[in-house]
């Protein structure tokens, strides 16, 4: 019988919901007994908060140090409350601030406080129990990258390394910034180069030894990696010609020049420097020369994508033009270019007197009929009114023969 009743109570449904419900609220209220003891608790990851003292505000100090500080508190209290603490809730902060003064390395004694006073647990310790800091003041400073890459490459060609970045910034404490020399990227590539090749290098600061330093705290290199470029280029020797502008061109006054150096040696990919056979000096303006010698320096105009191997940049031209005879002309006949159709325009200046120099046989034969002069109006605001304006000149017809200086008329413009 007995057996009968138990067997009914245990396939009850009612009965074991009730006393599944017993035994869970029995187990939570064991557990929640025994969170009123006493218990330990490690707290990580909180920073350590270093507030400098004004003395040290003043002075533009900081902190510099290469990781972020951070510390661990062990507490003792109630498990329940102390175990849903976190970083948030306490601090690590220096013991005393005082002696900061000046730029310097420190050791300093930690302390742990809670941030809520509220909160009922205790601080047993903090971990770690000190911390080394650097102070100093926070400089910046700007480096040329110099690259340090050794290379080879076969006999006929030119090689030269470009970099992503010239130059790089460099910020963290003074004291570690004035400790930097050079800034360099360094490379040792052992088989003979016969094609351009690009790789990414770290930057590398050395000291006035030729000593790499290492890693310092606080130091900020910007960017810390730079591409370099080596080009393998075809080099070629070239002449050098001079260009010329408002006069005779230059090889028809060959004689009366001469050009130091005269060749030069240029380098650039095959496709390029194949069809090159001269490079030319900016131009030379006539209209500012007259009849004596000239030593004149003048900028060579290095094709694109070309490199100037020995940088030689400019060029020495020697011109003796004291040969050439001197002819006035009047000029008195202008047209008028590039006009807005809205406007009319009107040469008022009957005629101006133009100086010519040049070959003696070509000058006797030249008048003034050989002389176009116009005023060009393309790209030039108008407005009406009397405008005095520059009138271009150009002699027809010659060869050894130029006009010199700069003339102006006055044009009356009208709206049509």
């Amino acid at each position: 019988m007995n057996k009968t009743f138990f067997s009914r109570i245990f396939t009850n449904k009612i009965f074991l919901i009730v006393l599944s419900f017993v035994i869970s609220f029995s187990i939570w209220v064991g557990i929640n007994m025994d969170d009123t003891a006493q218990t330990s608790y490690v707290v990580s990851n909180i920073p350590i908060t270093i507030d400098l003292p004004e003395s040290a505000d003043s002075q533009g100090l900081k902190v510099f140090n290469k990781e972020e500080l951070k510390g661990s508190v062990t507490v003792v209290g109630n498990r329940a409350l102390i175990g849903n603490l976190s970083s948030d809730d306490i601090e690590i902060v220096p013991e005393q601030t005082d002696s900061l003064t000046s730029a310097g390395s420190y050791t300093l004694s930690l302390v742990a406080k809670k941030k809520s006073s509220s909160l009922n647990y205790t601080i047993e310790s903090v971990s770690p129990g000190t911390v080394y800091i650097k102070l100093d003041r926070n400089r910046t400073v700007t480096k040329k990258v110099e690259n340090n890459i050794d290379y080879t490459i076969p006999k006929g060609y030119y090689g030269t390394v470009l970099l992503s970045d010239d130059e790089v910034s460099i910020s963290g404490p003074e004291t570690e910034i004035k400790k930097i020399d050079k800034v360099v990227i360094e490379d040792t590539i052992d088989e003979e180069l016969t094609d351009s090749r690009k790789s990414k290098y770290d930057v590398k600061l050395l000291d006035a030894f030729g000593e790499e330093l290492s890693a310092t705290e606080g130091i900020n290199i910007t960017p810390s990696q730079v591409t370099a470029t080596v080009s393998v280029l075809q080099m070629k020797y070239v002449d050098v010609g001079l260009s010329t502008s408002n006069g005779p061109s230059s090889s028809a006054i060959s004689e009366f020049y001469s050009i130091e150096p005269d060749k030069i040696s240029i380098a650039g990919e095959s496709d390029t420097i194949k069809g090159i056979t001269t490079v030319n000096t900016d131009e030379l303006d006539f209209s500012t020369l007259r009849n004596k010698a000239y030593n004149i320096n003048k900028d060579l105009e290095i094709p694109s994508k070309c490199i100037d191997i020995n940088s030689v940049n400019s060029v020495n031209v020697k011109l003796d033009l004291s040969s050439m005879k001197k002819k006035k002309l009047t000029v008195s006949n202008f047209s008028i270019r590039g006009l807005d159709t809205s406007y009319d325009a009107v040469v008022t200046t009957s005629s101006i007197e133009v100086i010519v120099y040049g070959d003696k046989d070509e000058l006797e034969s030249i008048d003034s009929s050989d002389v176009t002069a116009y005023v060009d109006f393309n790209n030039t605001n108008v407005s009406s009114g009397y405008k005095e304006t520059d009138v271009q000149l150009s002699l027809n017809g010659t060869e050894k023969s130029w006009i010199y200086g700069d003339y102006s008329v006055v044009v009356d413009i009208s709206e049509v």
